[in-house]
């Protein structure tokens, strides 16, 4: 888990410059200061409406946080699998579930024929029969643009590691995020139902959510339990 270790401070130090940032809107009034190039001293207030908006941009961080988070928590695992020379019979039922859902994911009702469903079927028992190296795709886990601890706990299932505790605040990260996405609300609109202490609480549920979630899957590749023997 060392690359996504990584990667996950490395965006936890970012939201943290961001956030610490935010907090002074709280302190009173808050101003930008900047030099031209001419040396002219330029000021700007930050206004309501400006501070709504960066409340809101906060909502985009922290589920770009969680998002990348997971992604790469789900490729380490899959580089984990793959070094360890698995085979399908050597799969916990959950991962062998989940290669055989990958395999079979382009055949969907109407479009293919039974010729192109028996060559299928024919590759897949040829495979395991052979005792081949099991590969995943990353795509065979959808996660994109949805990720809230209910996703996350499914995620955890199919894998068969330890599903993480409460996380109810990234439901709101994920709806907020795409509310914004979408084009649904302004950012205005958005960040003004929130105050900047309600941001840091979303901020810090969701690093320790997703500490508990890194430190799972750690136990989960130290301890080799994709493995059914």
């Amino acid at each position: 888990m060392n690359n996504t270790l990584v990667e996950f401070t490395k965006r936890i130090k970012e939201v943290d410059i961001y956030f610490h940032t935010l907090d002074l809107l709280d302190k009173g009034r808050c101003k930008i200061l900047c030099t031209d190039i001419q040396g002219n001293e330029l000021e700007k207030d930050i206004d309501n409406e400006l501070s709504k908006i960066l409340k809101a941009n906060g909502f985009l961080l922290l589920y770009n946080l969680i998002e990348a988070t997971i992604k790469k928590s789900i490729d380490e695992i899959f580089v984990t699998i793959h070094s360890s020379n698995i085979t399908f019979k050597s799969l916990t039922e959950n991962l062998k579930s989940l290669w055989i859902n990958q395999e079979i994911k382009d055949l969907k009702d109407n479009t293919f024929n039974v010729a192109t469903l028996r060559t299928k079927v024919m590759n897949i028992s040829e495979s395991i029969l052979k005792s081949e190296l099991t590969m995943f795709k990353s795509e065979c886990v959808n996660i994109s643009g949805n990720i809230d601890a209910k996703k996350i706990r499914e995620v955890a299932k199919q894998f068969g590691y330890n599903e993480p505790s409460n996380g109810g605040g990234l439901q709101t990260i994920k709806n907020k995020r795409n509310h914004l996405a979408h084009g649904e609300y302004t950012f205005a609109e958005i960040g003004k139902d929130y105050t900047v202490g309600d941001l840091l609480q979303f901020k810090n549920e969701t690093e320790l959510y997703l500490t508990e979630v890194l430190k799972n899957i750690d136990d989960y590749l130290i301890n080799m339990k994709f493995r059914s023997i």
